[in-house]
């Protein structure tokens, strides 16, 4: 009822502004009170425990709320202003990000949007433990596999550089928008609507299949595909043996075993991999994890 009244009453701008201000943190305290306790006692007697990486993040919680990236640039993004522009023809919200128009599902409303677009730029941060690449000139030229594309901000960011681009996204929430993003690029993008696993049926299909009769030469594999990595990866048996020239980034968090069984699969297949400096912290697990598997350049 008060959060009913709340929403009729307070302006979305006002309620986005007090949101990002300390909303947020009281509710991720009330989720989760137990590491927000911890967080606050790390913070307070810092000076008197060992200086491990946890203790830092945890530190940095304690001061500024629970945050699956517990790293000073992230502050860096707070209360910034992003403008939603409305497109009538296509009747969806887009924003202009780097110069090109990113769409947003039609369901979605402006202040999610905002927060979408906020933790999607923090995401990609080239100091974020999740940023697929801190370098894009390396897709110059290349073939990308995208799967698990959803609203394509990585996509569009490399749509000019790379040769062409496979967006694999099966969720109907994100489909329309990705169209409207990528209608300038038509020749180049192709929307794939299969999961990608280690299967090959009506809704799923295997790296191998996908690539069967395609080039594999200079190809880039980004997956994030919450937690069915390690099963999509399976499906690339041949592709791993076959394409030796193979870049990648791939998400390493999903699942808690994800770093060290993609780790040793890349190993396994002669790959030389590093993973992304730092760790996402996940409340519910109370753990944290590596970010994102890269091969090494």
């Amino acid at each position: 009822m008060i959060a009913k009244l709340y929403r009729k009453c307070v302006s979305p701008e006002i309620r986005y502004t007090v949101y990002d201000a300390f909303l947020s943190r009281v509710l991720s305290f009330g989720r989760h009170p137990g590491e927000s306790l911890k967080s606050l006692f790390i913070y307070i007697f810092q000076c008197f425990l060992p200086k491990t990486p946890e203790n830092t993040l945890y530190a940095f919680m304690g001061k500024h709320g629970l945050t699956f990236y517990p790293y000073k640039f992230m502050l860096e993004y707070k209360l910034s202003s992003i403008d939603c522009i409305y497109d009538h023809q296509q009747a969806m919200y887009y924003i202009v990000h780097k110069g090109k128009k990113l769409y947003f599902p039609k369901r979605n409303e402006v202040n999610n949007i905002r927060v979408l677009y906020r933790s999607l730029i923090i995401e990609q941060d080239i100091r974020s433990p999740h940023c697929y690449l801190n370098d894009l000139s390396r897709l110059a030229g290349k073939t990308v596999l995208d799967i698990g594309a959803a609203e394509g901000i990585f996509a569009l960011e490399v749509v000019e550089l790379v040769k062409h681009l496979y967006l694999f996204e099966c969720d109907e929430h994100w489909l329309k928008a990705l169209n409207a993003t990528f209608a300038p690029w038509k020749e180049k993008v192709t929307i794939v609507e299969k999961y990608v696993s280690d299967v090959d049926d009506e809704l799923n299909i295997t790296i191998d299949r996908f690539l069967e009769e395609k080039d594999k030469r200079n190809l880039f594999l980004k997956m994030d595909i919450e937690g069915y990595e390690q099963a999509a990866l399976k499906g690339a048996v041949n592709t791993l043996k076959e394409a030796h020239d193979l870049d990648y980034a791939i998400c390493t968090y999903h699942r808690a075993d994800d770093a060290e069984a993609i780790g040793k699969l890349f190993s396994d297949n002669h790959f030389e991999s590093e993973f992304t400096d730092g760790f996402l912290y996940f409340a519910e697990h109370k753990s944290f994890r590596k970010g994102m598997i890269r091969r090494k350049i």
